[in-house]
């Protein structure tokens, strides 16, 4: 991956995780293909890769792939992150903010909370602790999957109960992973779980 050339200012970027969600693939399979030199990207000063909506539109069309809409790409996901422990919410909000791909983050601190801002704030993905005081996350999840409007919203789940993790995807969250977090662990997750279009449900644990 080369470092930015000096163009002019108009060219438009994207990151890969858009162009991995806009192609349906993981962020793994599209850093592969900048590794195989099959698309072309730069790196910011910051160390994130970047690509050139041109380069992109280019790959696209030798691919056969659908075609990058114009304007100025696709919109930035929204992410709502459900948790009562101010601490674990902050280390999730932090996680987020480290990720190559863009978001906007909101919090909530139990599921009643959760329910007004998914009217409110449209998130696309759910980060949800699975015990809260009131209503707990699996009351959110079935909730959720129940309304037409929001049965498509994407839930990482976290918990610390064992036992819950199968409840709690059974009740419609896509994953679940365990409590205490390995940093690692969890920041590949979240990049696995929001770099790829949807994943098939699985429970994952942090080793």
């Amino acid at each position: 991956m080369k470092a930015r050339p000096k163009r002019s200012n108009d060219i438009t970027l994207i990151t890969t995780g858009e162009a991995a969600s806009h192609c349906r693939v993981s962020l793994q399979a599209l850093r592969r293909w900048i590794r195989d030199g099959r698309l072309k990207a730069f790196q910011t000063p910051g160390g994130h890769a970047r690509i050139e909506v041109a380069e992109f539109r280019r790959f696209l069309s030798e691919c056969g792939m659908p075609p990058y809409p114009a304007g100025q790409g696709l919109p930035t996901p929204r992410v709502l992150v459900v948790e009562d422990d101010v601490d674990v919410r902050q280390i999730l909000t932090s996680l987020l903010a480290a990720q190559p791909q863009r978001f906007v983050v909101e919090t909530a601190v139990d599921g009643y909370d959760a329910l007004i801002k998914v009217g409110t704030f449209r998130p696309a993905f759910l980060i949800l602790d699975v015990v809260m005081p009131e209503l707990d996350g699996l009351e959110v999840c079935r909730r959720l999957k129940e309304g037409p409007a929001t049965r498509d919203i994407r839930i990482l789940a976290v918990t610390g109960h064992e036992g819950m993790a199968e409840q709690v995807v059974a009740a419609g969250a896509d994953a679940c992973i365990r409590k205490p977090f390995d940093f690692e662990v969890l920041g590949k997750e979240l990049e696995r779980f929001l770099g790829s279009p949807r994943p098939e449900r699985a429970m994952r644990r942090s080793r």
